[in-house]
């Protein structure tokens, strides 16, 4: 039975540590291979929804503190992380946005980045580095702001 743990742990640290290069990999190959004003309109709204998603997370990581699993309850974790506060999760964040950005031009593709994005977030939440709530308020504010910038996109 002490293998499974080994190969689950295994997983567990190449998904949350590697495997955010995926969205990046998979959004940026969808962005080029689109036309130029679809280009110009993700550009546009992915510029929008990352600068308010970072002046959020900022405004929220001064306003609530939410100690890292590992530095609250006893245990050494797998990964090491240098910040203490972990909320929101800058990974859910991040993968949450280009998810939802790439879901506003291609639902298939966008639904399988958020899967994605799911999996190293529950990834980051079996490690220690995370709180589940530090991960579901990092997809929530991804998803809001990629509304936000939309609506803004689509007023101008």
């Amino acid at each position: 039975m002490l293998p499974f743990y080994y190969m689950l742990d295994f997983l567990a640290i190449i998904s949350a540590e590697y495997l955010f290069l995926v969205p990046l990999f998979v959004g940026g190959l969808y962005f080029f291979l689109q036309s130029r004003p679809e280009q110009k309109k993700m550009i546009i709204l992915s510029a929008i929804a990352l600068s308010i998603s970072i002046l959020s997370m900022f405004i929220l990581q001064f306003i609530y503190y939410n100690s890292r699993p590992s530095l609250v309850i006893d245990f050494k974790p797998l990964v090491s992380h240098i910040f203490k506060n972990g909320f929101p999760s800058t990974h859910a964040t991040m993968t949450a946005l280009i998810a939802s950005v790439i879901y506003v031009f291609n639902r298939k593709i966008g639904l399988f980045l958020f899967f994605i994005s799911i999996l190293i977030s529950l990834s980051r939440v079996y490690l220690g580095l995370h709180h589940f709530v530090d991960i579901i308020a990092g997809i929530l504010l991804a998803i809001i702001m990629t509304i936000i910038g939309k609506t803004i996109m689509n007023k101008y």
